[in-house]
């Protein structure tokens, strides 16, 4: 099994469990009870299979041993809003009784696997930035590269690090973000040095180079 066969998985599973959910809000096949179990069961291969993806041989094989772990504050702040969209839909669907209430263990499903991977994420340290000789690796969201050769200036202000793209487009890291910080920056100056990526004349002196 690989990533495309879970993420195809998980998602024809929610699907199926959506419209099984709201067939039985139409028609009343099954009772609640009944209902619920089946939910129950889909929303464990459901987190099992959304976990798949970020454990996975194919995915692991593009983490690399040496990275610094990174979790920006909005990456807690996301997640936690996520999940109480989702809490607040399924209370809502559940306070209004009837057939109605039948949808809500679906939103229960996606808010507990947000939680379930935030949780991964974290305790993996998935996350991360990683130096290479020429580019970083970064892993948030997604997974993309910042390559020394793109990057028209850097700068370091309020402990944060500016890089300025040639295409006008800015990334920015935030030293209080950084697993172990210390040695993140001095691993990264060197990086700087290396590969002669121009840095203004104040963010030189503030990084003592």
């Amino acid at each position: 099994m690989n990533t495309a066969f879970a993420s195809l998985g998980k998602n024809l599973l929610l699907v199926g469990l959506l419209i099984l959910s709201v067939y039985n809000f139409f028609y009343g096949s099954f009772g609640f009870k009944e209902l619920l179990s089946i939910q129950a069961i889909a929303g464990l291969v459901y987190v099992f299979l959304s976990c798949y993806e970020y454990l996975n041989a194919s995915y692991r094989a593009q983490i690399p041993v040496q990275r610094h772990a990174y979790f920006p504050y909005r990456f807690f702040a996301f997640g936690v809003l996520k999940t109480g969209l989702y809490v607040l839909f399924a209370l809502s669907l559940f306070l209004a009784g009837g057939r109605v209430k039948y949808l809500y263990p679906v939103c229960v499903i996606i808010a507990v696997t947000e939680l379930v991977i935030m949780g991964l994420r974290y305790k993996k340290r998935l996350c991360f930035i990683s130096i290479y000789a020429n580019y970083l690796f970064v892993s948030q969201s997604r997974l993309f590269k910042v390559f020394a050769s793109e990057i028209q200036e850097a700068e370091f202000r309020h402990n944060i690090l500016f890089f300025i793209k040639k295409d006008r487009s800015t990334f920015s890291i935030k030293l209080d973000e950084i697993e172990n910080a210390d040695l993140f920056l001095e691993t990264l100056k060197g990086w700087l040095v290396r590969n002669a990526v121009p840095i203004s004349t104040e963010s030189k002196q503030k990084l003592g180079l």
